[in-house]
């Protein structure tokens, strides 16, 4: 396994998890603000002008180039075993069919519009079925997507749930628990109870 280092200019490193030592560095057309491994040797990198790039572990290619639709900067990325989830500064988080990245002219399954602020976490559950997303920027910026519906969860949070400004946010293994870290040093655990295991 290994690590990424997404630096300024575009310089990107990935170094191996093992050792630490570092595996390869190259440079970007663009800034990368954030990536993520999709599989054992494909990578998704993703930042300023929208720009996100597929790269070959095995021969440090791109696979494919896609530019996210709507997005000036790219802060946040995510993904399941069905879904991209991609989020940026304006506070639009676009949701993609996995196999859909791959093509150049890549168009989102659903825009989610309800957070105003910069999108810093972009979070699956294990079965894919839900997408947490989240801004720091302003207090209790966390929304609920059902991946299948496409639809935010209409009932949580509330006006009265105490999450402040949110920095963290993960699933438990198996759906049954949301933690949610704060800026006030807090965190929260809530049990989302459609899932019966934790």
């Amino acid at each position: 396994s290994s690590g990424i280092n997404a630096e300024y200019g575009g310089l990107f490193s990935v170094f191996s998890a093992k050792d630490k030592q570092l595996i390869k560095c190259f440079n970007h057309r663009t800034r990368i603000n954030c990536s993520t491994f999709l599989a054992d040797n494909i990578i998704l990198t993703a930042g300023q002008g929208g720009f996100c790039s597929l790269w070959d572990m095995r021969t440090w290619k791109t696979i494919s180039d896609f530019q996210d639709e709507g997005a000036l900067h790219i802060t946040s990325v995510g993904h399941s075993l069905r879904h991209i989830a991609i989020g940026s500064d304006s506070g639009v988080v676009n949701l993609y069919n996995k196999d859909d990245i791959y093509k150049s002219n890549s168009k989102p399954l659903r825009a989610v519009m309800n957070l105003t602020t910069e999108i810093n976490r972009t979070v699956f559950n294990s079965s894919g079925e839900l997408l947490a997303i989240s801004s720091k920027d302003l207090k209790h910026s966390l929304r609920l997507l059902n991946t299948n519906s496409l639809q935010c969860v209409p009932n949580w949070p509330t006006s009265n749930t105490p999450l402040a400004h949110v920095t963290s946010l993960n699933f438990s293994p198996n759906s049954g628990y949301l933690g949610v870290g704060n800026t006030k040093g807090k965190a929260l655990l809530y049990r989302l109870t459609h899932f019966q295991s934790f």
